[in-house]
């Protein structure tokens, strides 16, 4: 066996290209996962091949294809470069790959590549800072699915750095750098719906407390920046305020200059670049806004690797003296 530990970045997917049949392949995998959709079955994927599966894929591909970069979709490029940035960043001993829950390059597909290297301590890196079953225990169950896979190898996971001081250094730095003297701050988090609040997820905490740390790294005061949740999806009661009315009201308040940070993306995607940076930035103009500036996500920048570097040591740290 090898001596060395490889590291999976982990995120949730992207469609092969963004035409309306890689998109009805990647809706129907993405929406038939239970994390997502908290429906019975039989219950829901009448609903989805009936109807969501016959639409929305068309409408999803013209999306895409506002965003796509010449290399592919904005999330793989972007995870791909952090990939290959850590790669240099860390020791020899250590090999860095990218896995999706959706899509590929699959989990299953990657541990079987780095397996046939000899490689058998594994850390599996959900790129989330906050937790959620939508994102993190879905990314998970993706690892948990390999179930053979597993018995003759030694893996973990990173947990949530919503709080770490690195993260936060990070986050408050690429805002300050990107920011619009004047213009209010929105610190959007994408939504998920109250109910699993109720069952105890600890996700809208672990949003509100990476915002807090980021206005008190930057000094903001309380009218200088809010909080709101984005990308709702079906008629389930999410996370509130909803982004878009949200902004509908700061605009009713006098706000005409608008800053909106997505804090819960490691890097850019459709979630920030067309529904935010286009769909939302058209919505406020046309509401009487005068500026709108979505800020990037952290991607490569050098102080997220940083932390992610740090992580990476810690958990493979951790790993071995088990």
């Amino acid at each position: 066996m090898s001596d060395k530990t490889a590291v999976i970045l982990m995120n949730t997917g992207s469609p092969a290209a963004p035409t309306e049949a890689a998109l009805r392949t990647y809706l129907k995998e993405f929406l038939s996962d239970p994390r997502i959709i908290e429906l019975p079955s039989w219950i829901w994927q009448p609903i989805l091949r009936g109807i969501i599966l016959r639409t929305r894929p068309a409408k999803s591909a013209q999306r895409y294809r506002k965003i796509w970069m010449p290399d592919g979709s904005p999330l793989i490029v972007y995870t791909q470069k952090i990939v290959e940035a850590l790669n240099d960043r860390l020791p020899d001993d250590i090999v860095v790959a990218m896995a999706m829950k959706v899509g590929s390059p699959s989990v299953e597909q990657t541990v079987a590549r780095l397996k046939k290297d000899g490689i058998d301590h594994f850390i599996f890196f959900p790129m989330f800072a906050q937790y959620a079953t939508q994102t993190t225990e879905s990314a998970l169950d993706g690892v948990r699915e390999l179930k053979g896979e597993l018995k003759d190898i030694h893996w973990d996971w990173i947990r949530p750095f919503y709080n770490r001081a690195d993260f936060i250094e990070a986050l408050a730095t690429k805002i300050q750098s990107n920011r619009t003297p004047g213009a209010h701050l929105v610190m959007s988090f994408h939504g998920i719906p109250v109910k699993s609040i109720q069952k105890g997820s600890p996700y809208e905490k672990q949003c509100r407390e990476t915002a807090k740390s980021i206005a008190a790294k930057l000094q903001l005061k309380d009218g200088d920046y809010s909080i709101a949740y984005q990308s709702r999806f079906g008629n389930d009661h999410w996370l509130q305020p909803y982004l878009t009315g949200h902004v509908e009201s700061l605009v009713h308040q006098g706000i005409r200059s608008l800053d909106v940070a997505c804090l819960s993306f490691s890097v850019d995607c459709l979630e920030t670049l067309e529904e935010i940076g286009i769909e939302l930035k058209n919505h406020f103009l046309s509401l009487g806004g005068e500026h709108f500036n979505l800020l990037p996500c952290l991607n490569d920048d050098a102080s997220a690797l940083g932390c992610y570097e740090k992580l990476i040591l810690e958990s493979i740290s951790t790993l071995k003296s088990n």
